[in-house]
């Protein structure tokens, strides 16, 4: 079976993916999965929803994707992260508005899942506030392994039927245990939250179950210069750092 790559949140940061893609191609990897927030707070989004696209990347629906279909769905964000999306949308062009919205809130291949928030298809709810809870998440989905997004965090949830741990994820490779079911919340391509502001991408090897984190460098100051001279909002750029 291949190794593929998952990664999440590329959030118009077209100098992280781009980066983030060049190592792909180095590892020999040909199937990649993106977990949604292909948008929002970066400044290039369509250029980063180009690259998927042109790529073609398994792109699930994230809360950004879904925050551009109408109000309803934007009222959800703070004000800057809405700022921000009405930005985006002035910046993608119809077509790509289209296909971002029409992304699949789950895929399951591999015998894995991936979703942008929880299990089994939620874009919205961060998997950290089920920390203490985890048996009612794995109860909603049947695969061994769901890959999540969202929290822009790296962790790991395992569950052998009766109860649940939390672990840290850590740069390098980790085993999958056979035997247990797990939840990777694998981090942030665009907007790493973890205290190390690499981008952030998994490949796994689903024969070993040896899932392999990667850290990989971009240069932060020129996105950062992208979001002030596009008009988002200071703080997504110093939040990069």
């Amino acid at each position: 079976m291949t190794i593929f790559a998952i990664m999440s949140d590329p959030h118009g940061n077209l100098e992280a993916l781009t980066q983030v893609l060049g190592d792909v191609d180095s590892r020999g990897v040909n199937e990649v999965f993106c977990l949604g927030d292909a948008v929002g707070y970066g400044p290039q989004p369509q250029e980063c929803a180009a690259l998927l696209r042109e790529r073609k990347v398994t792109l699930t629906m994230g809360n950004h994707e879904q925050g551009l279909i109408n109000i309803h769905y934007l009222c959800r964000f703070n004000q800057p992260a809405c700022d921000a999306l009405r930005k985006t949308r002035e910046l993608i062009s119809e077509e790509m508005y289209e296909w971002l919205v029409s992304r699949p809130k789950a895929v399951v291949a591999h015998g894995c899942r991936f979703v942008h928030g929880t299990p089994p298809d939620d874009v919205n709810e961060y998997i950290w506030k089920y920390e203490k809870t985890m048996g009612e998440i794995f109860a909603r989905f049947s695969e061994d392994i769901c890959f999540v997004g969202h929290t822009h965090d790296l962790m790991r949830f395992t569950f052998d039927r009766e109860a649940s741990g939390k672990l840290p994820l850590p740069e390098g490779d980790t085993i999958l245990e056979q035997g247990l079911r797990h939840v990777v919340n694998i981090g942030a391509v665009g907007q790493p939250r973890d205290g190390d502001n690499r981008a952030k991408y998994a490949l796994y090897d689903p024969d070993s179950r040896i899932l392999t984190m990667r850290f990989v460098e971009y240069d932060i100051k020129k996105t950062a210069d992208l979001i002030i001279k596009h008009g988002f909002h200071k703080a997504f750029a110093d939040r990069l750092w």
